[in-house]
C-alpha cells in the first residue's frame, strides 16, 4: 500500500508543478539568490504536502541564515516558481548539511525494495514543465547515505525524474557542504540530450515517510541562473 500511495503522490506533485509552471508568475532577475536571512524568506515558496508536513523553519542571521528541515515519517517539499534558460545560464549552487539520515534499516528488516528506500535527508529539484504532462522533466540532486556520488538513477515513480547523487555517505555528516552544478551538462547526462525548455521551478525536500523514521537537514545560500564562472565558497 505504501508503494501505491507514494506513486499517487508523485503523480499529484507533477500535476501541481505543471499548473504552477505554466500559469504562474516568475522571478526574472538573475542570478537569483536565496540567503534565508529573514523570517519571511519562505513567503514566495509554496509547500506541497504528500504525507504529513515536514517542519521547515527559517533561521535568519545577518550572515549565514539557513533553512532547517525536520521530517518525522513525513513527506512535504517547498516549491519556488522561476524561469531561466539553462543553455544560457546553466549554473546552480547551494550549501546543505545533513544531521540525520532516514533509517534504512526499517526497509531492510521488512524486505522493501528501492521504492520503499526512496527517502533522502536532502533533495534539490530543478524542474522543466511542459503543456504535456508526460513531457515534464526534472533533475533531483540528492545526498544519499549509501549510493555512490555521481550515480544517476531514474525515479521509481516517474521516468522523467532523474536522481543525481551529488553527495554521498556520512563523511560530511553535520558539516556544511558546498555544491555547484551545471544544469545543462547534468540534463545532457541524465536524458541523453540538451534541454530544449527553460527551468520553470526549483524545489527542496527532506522526507522519511517510506522508512517510517526521521531525517534532518539544513539548506542555505541557494543561487540559480548564472554563467559558468568560478564561485567563491
Amino acid at each position: 500500500m505504501r508503494r501505491i500511495r507514494k506513486y499517487i503522490y508523485a503523480l499529484i506533485v507533477f500535476l501541481v508543478i505543471l499548473c504552477v509552471g505554466v500559469y504562474g508568475a516568475y522571478a526574472l532577475n538573475f542570478p537569483k539568490w536565496f540567503p534565508f536571512n529573514r523570517k519571511n524568506a519562505l513567503e514566495e515558496w509554496q509547500e506541497k504536502v504528500f504525507k504529513d508536513k515536514v517542519l521547515y523553519v527559517v533561521e535568519p542571521r545577518m550572515e549565514g541564515g539557513y533553512l532547517s528541515a525536520n521530517s518525522k515519517e513525513a513527506c512535504s517539499g517547498l516549491l519556488y516558481r522561476i524561469k531561466f534558460d539553462p543553455r544560457d545560464l546553466p549554473m546552480m549552487s547551494w550549501q546543505w548539511k545533513v544531521t540525520k539520515f532516514p533509517d534504512q534499516r526499517m526497509v531492510s528488516e521488512t524486505g522493501g525494495g528501492w521504492v520503499e528506500r526512496d527517502d533522502y535527508a536532502a533533495r534539490v529539484y530543478v524542474i522543466f514543465t511542459s503543456w504535456n504532462f508526460l513531457n515534464i522533466k526534472s533533475l533531483e540532486y540528492v545526498w544519499a547515505e549509501d549510493i555512490a556520488e555521481g550515480t544517476v538513477l531514474t525515479s521509481p515513480y516517474f521516468k522523467n525524474l532523474k536522481l543525481i547523487v551529488a553527495e554521498s555517505g556520512t563523511k560530511n555528516l553535520n558539516n556544511w557542504v558546498f555544491e555547484e552544478r551545471n544544469i545543462r551538462e547534468d540534463y545532457q547526462k541524465a536524458f541523453g540530450h540538451a534541454p530544449s525548455r527553460p527551468v520553470t521551478a526549483i524545489a527542496l525536500m527532506t522526507d522519511s515517510d517510506n522508512t517510517l523514521s526521521t531525517a534532518e537537514a539544513l539548506y542555505k545560500d541557494i543561487k540559480v541562473g548564472y554563467k559558468n564562472e568560478q564561485t567563491k565558497r
